[in-house]
C-alpha cells in the first residue's frame, strides 16, 4: 500500500510538472502540450510502464501510448462550472489493477481528478484570456474608428484640405516601417497621424482659409495650435504615445519651428518623419491661392531643405520610400563628401578603394574640384608629382587620369584648350560646396531666423576635417580655412540662439565649437552667459575652470583679463 508520505511527494512532484507545462503555453494550447501532458501523465502514478493515458479535447485524442483490449479505464471528465471540454481516461492492465489496494485506487483516483480539474480551469482562464484580449481589441478599434472619425470631420470643415490626412497617413506609416519602426510603433504613428491637424481646430476659419500670407499675428495664432493638441490629447491615456506627431511636427532640424523651437535629435523621431511627410503632400496637393507642384519639384525643395527644415537622414529614408512606391525617380546623381572622409556616390552606389585602383585617382579628383576653373597637365604635376620628371608626368598624369573616369566617368573631367577642369553640368552635389554657399547666404539674411537657417545648414555639412585622408601640402591651408569657418558658424549660431532666449541650442553650439577649439575664449565666455542666463552658478564655475585648465594645459597661460572680469561679475551677480 501506498503510504500517505508517499502520495504527498506525488502530488508534489505533480504541481512542479504542471508549473513546468503550463508555462509555455502562451494564449492557447497546442497539440505538442498536450502531447507532453499525456506522455508524463503516468509518471505520476504506481507502475507507470504498465499505464497508458489519453486526453480527449475538442474531439481529438492523445494517447501516452497506446493501451491493450481489456484494459481497465479510470475516467475524469474536464470541465469548469457547467463547461465541458472533455475528458482524462487512465488505461491499467486488468490484472494489474487487482493487484492495487483500495486506498491505492483511491489516490490514483485523486491524482485523475487533480489533472482534469486543473486543465479545466486552465482552458477557461484561456478562454477568459482571449474574451478579455477580444474585448481590448474591440475598445482599440473603436478608439481608431473614433480618432478617423475626427480627422475626417476636420477635412470636411476645411475642404482645401480633402484627402489629406489619409494620404500623410499611408506615407507616414510607409516610412516608419522603411526606418525599422515595430508594430507598436507602427500604431501610435497612424494614430499621431491622423489627429496631426487636431490642434487647428483651436485657429478661427478666417486664418485657416486665408489665401495669402499671413500677419505675424495671425501667424502666432496658429502656432499655437499644437499647444491646444497636446492639452487635448494629454487627458487621453491611450493617446499619449501618439501625441509626439500633433505636438512636435511643425519643428524643426535647425530650431527654427515652433512651438519650443527644438532642434536635431531633439525633436522627436516621429515628428522629423512626419514634417517630411506633411510637407511633401502640401507641395504636391493643390490649394485654393496655388497650383500643386510636380513630384520632381516637390522633391527638390525637400532636398533643399536637407539639414535646416528637416532631418537629412530622415530625408534619405524618405527619397528611399518615394522610389520603392514608384512615385519618382531618383535622378542618376554624383554624390561628393570631402568633410569627415573622401566618399564619391555614383548613382547611389559607394566608388570603392578598389574601384579607384590607386589612391592618386581619388586624390586628382578632388584637385580638380578645388580648382574648379582648371587646370593645365603640368599644374597637377606641381600638385601630386612635383618631383617628378616630364616623362614621369606624363605616364602618372596619363594613368591616373584614366583610372578617375574609369571609376566615376568618362565625363566628368573635360579637356578644353590644355585646360582639364571638373565638368560643372553634371548632376551633382558636393559637400564643400554647400557649406560654402550655405555661410554666404547667411551672411547675406538680414533677419535672424534666416541666418539660423542657413548657418544650421552649414554646420550640417561639415563632418569633421576637409580630406583627413589626403597627406599632401596643398590641402593645409583649405583644411585649416574650413575648420576655421565651421568654428565661427558654431558661434555665431551660439550667440544667435543667445539673443533668442533659446539657451539649450545656444549651450549646444557652444560646445561643439569648444570641441573643435577648447581654448577658444569667446565660447567659453558665452557659455558663462548661458549659465548665469539660466542661474546655474555651478556651471558658471565649471565653464571657467575648464577654460583655465584648457589654456593652462596648452598655452601655459592664465585667462585673459576679460574673461577674468566676466567671471567675477557673473559669480557677483549669483
Amino acid at each position: 500500500m501506498k503510504k500517505k508520505k508517499e502520495f504527498r511527494e506525488c502530488l508534489q512532484t505533480l504541481e512542479k510538472n504542471w508549473a513546468r507545462w503550463t508555462a509555455g503555453v502562451d494564449g492557447q494550447i497546442r497539440d505538442d502540450d498536450l502531447n507532453k501532458l499525456v506522455m508524463g501523465i503516468p509518471d505520476f502514478l504506481p507502475n507507470p510502464e504498465s499505464i497508458s493515458s489519453k486526453i480527449v479535447l475538442n474531439n481529438t485524442e492523445y494517447f501516452s501510448k497506446r493501451f491493450k483490449e481489456g484494459s481497465v479505464v479510470s475516467v475524469s471528465e474536464i470541465h469548469w462550472g457547467e463547461k465541458e471540454y472533455g475528458k482524462i481516461e487512465l488505461h491499467f492492465p486488468a490484472d494489474a489493477l487487482e493487484a492495487l489496494a483500495e486506498e491505492e485506487r483511491e489516490q490514483n483516483l485523486t491524482i485523475l481528478q487533480i489533472l482534469s480539474n486543473r486543465l479545466g480551469a486552465f482552458i477557461n482562464l484561456l478562454d477568459k484570456e482571449r474574451e478579455i484580449q477580444y474585448l481590448k481589441e474591440e475598445a482599440l478599434n473603436a478608439y481608431d474608428r473614433t480618432i478617423e472619425a475626427w480627422a475626417a470631420a476636420f477635412e470636411t470643415q476645411h475642404k482645401e484640405a480633402s484627402g489629406h490626412t489619409e494620404r500623410v497617413t499611408e506615407m507616414a506609416l510607409a516610412l516608419a516601417k522603411e526606418m525599422g519602426m515595430d508594430d507598436d510603433q507602427l500604431v501610435n504613428v497612424r494614430r499621431g497621424a491622423l489627429l496631426h491637424d487636431i490642434g487647428k481646430i483651436s485657429i478661427p476659419d478666417e486664418i485657416i482659409s486665408k489665401p495669402g500670407k499671413l500677419t505675424d499675428e495671425e501667424f502666432d495664432v496658429v502656432k499655437r495650435s499644437p499647444l491646444f493638441a497636446k492639452k487635448w490629447l494629454s487627458q487621453i491615456e491611450i493617446l499619449k504615445p501618439a501625441l509626439e506627431i500633433p505636438y512636435y511636427h511643425h519643428e524643426k532640424w535647425n530650431g527654427t519651428g515652433y512651438p519650443l523651437g527644438l532642434s536635431g535629435e531633439d525633436i522627436p523621431l516621429v515628428a522629423r518623419m512626419f514634417s517630411i511627410v506633411d510637407v511633401w503632400d502640401a507641395l504636391t496637393s493643390d490649394r485654393p491661392y496655388r497650383q500643386a507642384l510636380s513630384r520632381e519639384e516637390a522633391l527638390n525643395l525637400i532636398v533643399s531643405q536637407s539639414g535646416a527644415h528637416f532631418d537629412p537622414k530622415v530625408v534619405e529614408s524618405f527619397i528611399k520610400v518615394l522610389s520603392d512606391e514608384n512615385l519618382i525617380d531618383i535622378p542618376h546623381k554624383i554624390r561628393i563628401q570631402a568633410f569627415g572622409s573622401e566618399k564619391v556616390w555614383v548613382k547611389n552606389v559607394l566608388v570603392t578603394t578598389s574601384d579607384w585602383q590607386v589612391h592618386a585617382a581619388r586624390e586628382m579628383f578632388f584637385v580638380f574640384l578645388a580648382n574648379p576653373e582648371g587646370l593645365t597637365k603640368e599644374q597637377v604635376g606641381l600638385y601630386m608629382w612635383p618631383d617628378a620628371s616630364i616623362n614621369e608626368l606624363d605616364i602618372r598624369f596619363k594613368n591616373t587620369l584614366y583610372r578617375l573616369r574609369s571609376a566615376v566617368g568618362k565625363h566628368v573631367i573635360l579637356l578644353s584648350e590644355g585646360i582639364y577642369r571638373f565638368n560643372p553640368m553634371l548632376d551633382y552635389t558636393y559637400d564643400v560646396e554647400i557649406f560654402n554657399m550655405a555661410l554666404k547666404r547667411a551672411q547675406e539674411a538680414e533677419v535672424a531666423h534666416e541666418k539660423i537657417k542657413h548657418l544650421s545648414h552649414a554646420v550640417q555639412q561639415y563632418k569633421g576635417d576637409y580630406l583627413p585622408e589626403v597627406d599632401a601640402f596643398w590641402v593645409i591651408p583649405d583644411r585649416e580655412k574650413f575648420r576655421q569657418q565651421n568654428v565661427i558658424a558654431l558661434m555665431q549660431l551660439a550667440q544667435l540662439y543667445f539673443d533668442k532666449g533659446v539657451l539649450k541650442s545656444a549651450l549646444k553650439y557652444c560646445e561643439l565649437s569648444l570641441e573643435e577649439d577648447s581654448v577658444n575664449e569667446d565660447a567659453h565666455r558665452l557659455a558663462m552667459k548661458i549659465h548665469a542666463e539660466a542661474g546655474n552658478k555651478a556651471e558658471i564655475i565649471r565653464q571657467y575652470e575648464t577654460c583655465c585648465l584648457e589654456l593652462e594645459d596648452k598655452f601655459n597661460v592664465l585667462p585673459s583679463e576679460k574673461t577674468q572680469q566676466l567671471y567675477k561679475e557673473l559669480i557677483n551677480d549669483h
